[in-house]
């Protein structure tokens, strides 16, 4: 038998924060930094994802046959110019409209709630400050505190774990494809809001089957839809 959903997984930016991070500017000092350790930067873009950025770079060092603890430092610089890129301006990040209500009601409802974000730890923990959202989760995990990210399956699958849940009782709540394939990756379920950067027409090509106008809706439609979590 199925179980019932007792965990609530969110995405941070675009789902439940308006983020104020310069992901170009962000993109476009990792670019220059890989370009200067041996990467050919022209097969870079600041419109591809860090994902892409990253995994192209690494094949790249590794095709040149550079040591792998020389990569290992190389990709450690980049995640320090990621961090120091989100916390400029972690200080003007905002809530999204009907966040905190709803975040309030799913407390009440009995689901645990955890965040599981691309940015990093103290990044996100000094949004939900900022915000006045820190107080509603139980767990709040960085990218770097998983042993892949996510699209990766282990992204969610660590997150279960801290949460003392299996997959089949979670849900990830998130507003990028990416949070839908890290969702696909790991077999659990998905809702998608359009408060971020995927649009309606965005989730229809990604055959995404729930899709809210944003998280203010889901106190309401769990409800609709789900027993209450034991």
């Amino acid at each position: 038998m199925k179980r019932g959903i007792k965990g609530i997984v969110f995405d941070l930016d675009g789902t439940l924060i308006h983020s104020t991070i310069d992901f170009r500017k962000m993109k476009k000092r990792m670019i220059e930094y890989l370009t200067s350790q041996g990467v050919d930067g022209t097969q870079l873009s600041t419109d591809e994802t860090n994902v892409v950025i990253l995994g192209k770079s690494e094949k790249m060092l590794r095709d040149k046959n550079v040591p792998q603890d020389k990569i290992a430092e190389i990709m450690d610089h980049v995640e320090e110019i990621m961090n120091q890129t989100e916390m400029e301006s972690v200080s003007e990040t905002s809530p999204i409209k009907g966040v905190e209500e709803a975040l309030r009601r799913l407390k009440q409802q009995g689901y645990m709630t955890a965040i599981l974000t691309r940015g990093n730890h103290d990044y996100a923990v000094e949004a939900l400050k900022n915000t006045g959202l820190i107080g509603y989760f139980d767990f709040v995990i960085g990218r770097e505190e998983t042993p892949k990210p996510k699209p990766y399956a282990e992204a969610l699958e660590h997150t279960a774990t801290v949460l003392g849940i299996g997959i089949d009782e979670l849900l990830l709540v998130g507003d990028h494809p990416i949070d839908q394939t890290c969702a696909k990756n790991a077999n659990a379920r998905f809702i998608g809001v359009l408060t971020g950067s995927a649009k309606a027409e965005t989730w229809k090509e990604a055959a995404c089957t729930e899709v809210l106008n944003g998280v203010e809706e889901l106190p309401s439609y769990l409800k609709k839809n789900e027993q209450r979590p034991c």
